[in-house]
């Protein structure tokens, strides 16, 4: 398998850098991994107090046990919460993973034409 396409797969299906981990570019790998993972936790972190605000909301029984009004509080907590940003956040870590992506494609592609012309060199050097 030709690394663009390994590089590729692997930063499309594991993880933002996992494929310039591969191609020996670790700094790149850590850099995209690292933004990756920053933006996900802020998003998470939008999460978890939406869930809080909720969740404090049926034990002093603002919000009754009943699945429904649950429900629509739900919605009308996330669209706020997409409304304050996270929108922003969960947008920069699809940004980063498809920046990552394309980035290490790119990067297999130079590596696959490399390998090539050294193939090439290597066949027509004098014996």
């Amino acid at each position: 398998m030709k690394k663009a396409l390994t590089a590729g797969l692997l930063s499309a299906l594991v993880a933002p850098g996992s494929g310039h981990f591969y191609l020996q570019h670790k700094r790149r790998a850590l850099v995209f991994f690292v933004l990756a993972i920053l933006s996900l936790g802020l998003l998470l972190q939008h999460v978890m107090q939406v869930a809080q605000v909720i969740s404090l909301d049926i034990q002093t029984g603002v919000l009754p046990l009943d699945i429904g009004v649950i429900a629509a509080e739900v919605t009308k907590q996330t669209t706020a919460t997409i409304r304050d940003g996270a929108d922003k956040l969960m947008y920069g870590f699809i940004l980063c993973w498809l920046i990552a992506l394309l980035d290490s494609v790119r990067l297999g592609l130079k590596q696959d034409k490399q390998d090539k012309q050294d193939a090439l060199t290597a066949n027509n050097a004098p014996r």
